[in-house]
């Protein structure tokens, strides 16, 4: 396994509210996890970063129970980290509204697991195609899934922003959780990103990306693209070789 993490303020924000955290363990258990933060007065720089330790930090101390339900387990570790959260705010007024996506993947044995919230996303990628394999939750996706407008047009609709799906918002969380099944003889190529990427460079640039570069330098590249078609937002990038 190899893997580059990188985050970027862009060419707009006075702060990054990204945030992404990476665990190897030596027990056959990895961890990817980005997550972009929402709220004022740096709320969003604390949602983010709260969000990706407290899931660590869940399934570290219950890490007896991935052999028997790892899914139920990374579930549990979401809703763990949305109450959190939650508790901050009321505790602390200042961080009212707080509140970040968070998009994982989470390698353990024989097992890949994939999750989210909001729209930040994880794709997988070979020679051939870019595959997006989380869903966006996010007003523009549903209008999308619902024939209202093209998937182009998600690009550039005025309400882009409009997230459905966050930790530290409702009480109940719903998860989405995607099972890759692995091939032992085949490799994996997945990239984790925020809508800082996204929202900057179509998926086929990407992928374009990927095919003409080395490893080492598609960070860089997808870094340099985004900032080139405007940077507006923060852009967080984890892409890693299985």
């Amino acid at each position: 396994m190899k893997y580059i993490a990188i985050t970027e303020k862009g060419n707009v924000r006075i702060n990054n509210e990204d945030y992404y955290i990476v665990y190897k363990g030596e027990d056959g258990l990895n961890i990817f996890l980005i997550a972009d933060g929402m709220g004022g007065h740096s709320a969003g720089e604390v949602a983010s970063s709260l969000a990706c330790q407290y899931v660590i930090d869940y399934i570290l101390l219950n890490q007896n129970m991935l052999e028997y339900s790892l899914s139920e387990t990374i579930k549990e570790a979401y809703r763990y980290a949305n109450q959190k959260i939650i508790n901050h705010q009321i505790k602390n007024p200042l961080l009212y509204g707080m509140g970040t996506t968070l998009a994982g993947l989470f390698c353990y044995k024989d097992k890949i697991i994939v999750s989210n919230i909001g729209d930040s996303r994880v794709y997988v990628i070979d020679g051939n195609e870019i595959k997006q394999i989380t869903e966006d939750h996010s007003l523009v996706y549903e209008m999308f899934k619902d024939g209202k407008i093209t998937k182009e047009e998600i690009y550039t609709h005025p309400k882009k922003n409009i997230i459905t799906r966050a930790i530290g918002i409702e009480e109940e969380l719903e998860v989405d959780l995607y099972e890759i099944e692995r091939d032992q003889n085949k490799d994996y190529c997945f990239l984790m990103c925020t809508d800082g990427l996204t929202n900057m460079v179509f998926d086929t640039q990407i992928h374009k990306i990927f095919r003409e570069n080395g490893f080492y330098d598609v960070g860089k590249k997808l870094i340099e693209k985004a900032l080139e078609a405007g940077g507006i937002d923060n852009i967080t990038i984890v892409y890693l070789l299985l």
